[in-house]
């Protein structure tokens, strides 16, 4: 079922990818940690939809924050980088199987490369502001420093709650100043 909801911010993450938290007027999701939404707008009269995962914590369920990485040709998502303005109304569609809750583990191994960040990271904040004494490691891969989705955010989540810790990886850091490791995700990183 459809569920209205105001774009009540943005924010540039990376060069490529855009943050917006969407205010749901006080209605619940009951979205849990790893799930998305489609995301419904309409453009020049006619309807749009695009699958976006949640990246805030299921703690808090009176807005969702969503990451919307500008690839493709996909009309809401040019919509969502390009024309929307806080206040535009969209609305969401909760999905998907793909979550963490606190009773499946009390520890937590994430890999994730580029974009594919979005639901683990609503699943490292859920660790981090809950009180269920669970401990998540994230091994993350970008393919340049500046793409590292939400790493001032994972930083500050790891020098504060040590049951946080964070490994990065680029495949190729350019002229970019970066002195983390560098290719993909291997057994060596992992080790």
């Amino acid at each position: 079922m459809k569920m209205p909801a105001r774009i009540a911010s943005f924010h540039q993450e990376t060069p490529t990818v855009k943050s917006l938290s969407l205010d749901l007027g006080g209605r619940i999701l009951g979205f849990r940690a790893g799930q998305w939404v489609d995301l419904f707008v309409r453009i020049d009269g006619a309807e749009a939809i695009a699958g976006y995962s949640i990246t805030s914590s299921p703690a808090d369920q009176g807005r969702i924050d969503l990451a919307v990485k500008l690839l493709g040709d996909n009309p809401a998502t040019h919509y969502l980088h390009k024309k929307a303005r806080v206040g535009d109304q969209v609305e969401v569609r909760l999905g998907g199987e793909f979550c963490y809750t606190a009773d499946m583990a009390d520890s937590l191994v994430l890999i994730a490369g580029g974009i594919g960040l979005t639901p683990l990271i609503s699943m490292m904040r859920y660790v981090d502001e809950s009180a269920t004494g669970a401990e998540a490691v994230l091994v993350y891969s970008a393919g340049t420093p500046s793409e590292l989705l939400f790493k001032a955010h994972l930083d500050e989540m790891e020098a504060r709650n040590p049951r946080i810790r964070c490994v990065y990886t680029v495949t190729r850091a350019g002229n970019q100043s970066w002195d983390g490791p560098t290719g993909r995700i291997d057994a060596a990183l992992l080790g």
